[in-house]
């Protein structure tokens, strides 16, 4: 979420800004690839945490910029990356019989709030998570550019009503894809508001607190206050990071750690038996083609196929952070990639590789 460069609009958008990088021949070679993401510095590092047949392991290069280690608990934001945990609280809720997938968000939102449609088709949960719901990437109330040199603006859940009563559809929900964090910021509140539950208890306790992940939350701990990695822009110099308001909660504001995500990967993969097995199945039920061929969306997550493979993967792009999190259909294998840092923006096209090696990254750019 809160992307500065509306993040992911397809693979084409990463293969087009890709430099040509030397490639590794397998996870062996991640500390050459770190290393040219993010050169030594004093101030900021990258964190990956790998899951294969040898089991799990985390490579650093650069140290945290504070007074903690740089390693597999120090906390990052985590941005975007969030959406594919909005979704698993979605499909748990289906599976539940709580929500369906097909409901009108329009059916858990007061009464007085008039929800746009196009031509009487309205907006479903399944349009806002597989990112098809007829809104524009953030509302239109909310200042236009984002100053990225200041505080994320105050904003609340009536203005977001207000957003929504003013949208006028350019076409159908569930006919064009669109990255939106505004719709993934409504799908967190619709499914909070379904439960009766505030968004971060419930994700806590039906996402969290299953997969034993004690330090993904969006509300700071002391334990997480004390390994946070603070974020640095593109010139490395410290920032003060978006604290994203409540409305967008479900679009972008989770802190986590490479540790919690490799459990949570674990779980998404297969690798780990889970209660929520079932959920991560029905994440990829609805799948949703893209323009670029070989690049599909499910729900939360994206999916990258060709070379024999599919890779199952999301990522964040922040100010002062940028991460990645996905895993091979075919080994296996996950990973995650955590950077304290703008000038680490290819973690993207470098995960792929990672995670496949048949995807060069040197030549993603031509």
């Amino acid at each position: 979420m809160l992307s500065r460069r509306c993040f992911m609009l397809s693979s084409a958008a990463v293969m087009a800004c890709a430099p040509a990088w030397a490639t590794a021949s397998s996870s062996d070679g991640v500390p050459a690839l770190l290393a040219q993401i993010q050169p030594d510095q004093h101030n900021s590092g990258v964190v990956a945490g790998l899951l294969d047949g040898t089991g799990q392991r985390i490579v650093t290069q650069g140290i945290s910029g504070a007074d903690c280690a740089l390693d597999g608990d120090t906390v990052f934001e985590v941005a975007s990356i969030t959406k594919v945990f909005t979704s698993l609280l979605l499909a748990d809720m289906v599976l539940r019989k709580e929500v369906a997938l097909d409901d009108l968000a329009a059916k858990y939102l007061p009464a007085h709030v008039h929800m746009p449609d196009y031509e009487g088709r309205g907006i479903t949960l399944r349009d806002l998570a597989t990112y098809a719901p007829g809104l524009p990437g953030w509302p239109d109330n909310l200042p236009q550019p984002l100053d990225m040199t200041k505080p994320f603006p105050e904003y609340a859940m009536n203005q977001m009503y207000a957003a929504l009563e003013a949208t006028k559809m350019p076409y159908a929900p569930g006919s064009t894809y669109r990255y939106s964090n505004f719709g993934f910021g409504l799908l967190g509140h619709v499914l909070s508001r379904a439960a009766g539950v505030r968004f971060e208890d419930l994700l806590v306790s039906r996402i969290c607190a299953p997969l034993g992940l004690d330090s993904t939350r969006f509300t700071l701990t002391p334990s997480m206050q004390a390994r946070v990695a603070p974020g640095h822009n593109d010139q490395l110099q410290q920032v003060e990071s978006w604290r994203t308001t409540s409305p967008f909660e479900g679009a972008g504001a989770l802190y986590s750690t490479a540790n919690d995500l490799l459990k949570f990967l674990a779980a998404a993969s297969g690798r780990e038996v889970s209660g929520l097995a079932p959920a991560f199945v029905t994440l990829l039920e609805p799948y949703r083609k893209l323009k670029t061929a070989d690049m599909h969306v499910a729900a939360g997550w994206f999916v990258l196929a060709g070379h024999g493979d599919e890779l199952v993967w999301k990522n964040g792009d922040k100010v002062g952070y940028t991460s990645f999190m996905g895993y091979s259909k075919k080994s296996g294998q996950g990973l995650v990639l955590l950077a304290n840092s703008e000038c680490a923006y290819m973690l993207t096209p470098v995960g792929w590789h990672i995670l496949n090696p048949d995807i060069p990254v040197k030549k993603l750019g031509t």
